[in-house]
């Protein structure tokens, strides 16, 4: 199965992710590290990992969250500009061979899907592969699946994207993942161009990017 590298204009949807968009992480590990940066950038983060890391995890958030300023029009009379937002960003177990992916994930009952799935180096272990893939896709389709219960709404949803970071390890689990990967997915490889110096692959690390095959035409 071919790798397909991005092009500007070609085959991704512009403008995909904006301060609006939600986004689930999937592997996040104990220091939610990539959700700490990325969290100020959009308006919803769920960092998801097995129940095991929960602890850590939250206790990490908890030390490193960088409260919101609010906007100095919004500030009260009297009142000190540090006030500040909740932060939204969050951690919620998931385990990919036990657990089903719903909208519950989403931690809030007006946002019934996502505008990514991020899984960053999670690929290192050939029994992970299935399971991890087969929860992009169910966490991808819940975007498609609220756009078929949406009955009022006559216009197609854009797709959620799959963002999948890896560092190679095994050239065989990097090829079982990609095969697996593009039974559901149309894939892109990002340019080396597109990435900073310390991600490009003569560093070992490696970017693809994923829309579900039932979002895309033939």
């Amino acid at each position: 199965m071919p790798t397909y590298y991005i092009t500007f204009g070609v085959g991704l949807p512009g403008g995909a992710l904006s301060s609006s968009s939600s986004v689930l992480e999937l592997g996040c590990g104990i220091s939610g590290l990539v959700g700490l940066a990325l969290s100020p950038l959009v308006s919803r983060y769920v960092l998801t990992d097995q129940t095991y890391v929960a602890r850590l995890v939250e206790k990490n958030l908890q030390e490193n969250i960088v409260p919101q300023q609010r906007p100095s029009s919004q500030k009260r009379k009297g009142k000190s500009s540090s006030t500040a937002n909740p932060v939204n960003l969050r951690f919620t177990a998931l385990d990919w061979e036990l657990d089903e992916v719903t909208t519950s994930l989403t931690g809030s009952p007006d946002i019934a899907s996502f505008d990514a799935v991020i899984a960053c180096d999670c690929i290192y272990n050939e029994t992970l592969i299935e399971p991890l893939v087969q929860t992009c896709a169910d966490a991808c389709s819940l975007r498609q699946r609220g756009q078929e219960m949406d009955a009022q709404s006559n216009e197609a949803a854009t797709p959620a994207l799959c963002i999948v970071a890896q560092q190679l390890r095994d050239p065989e689990i990097f090829e079982g993942w990609i095969k697996e990967f593009s039974k559901h997915f149309r894939v892109w490889r990002v340019p080396e161009e597109m990435l900073s110096k310390e991600l490009r692959a003569n560093t070992g690390f490696v970017v693809h990017i994923g829309v579900p095959k039932i979002a895309v035409a033939p």
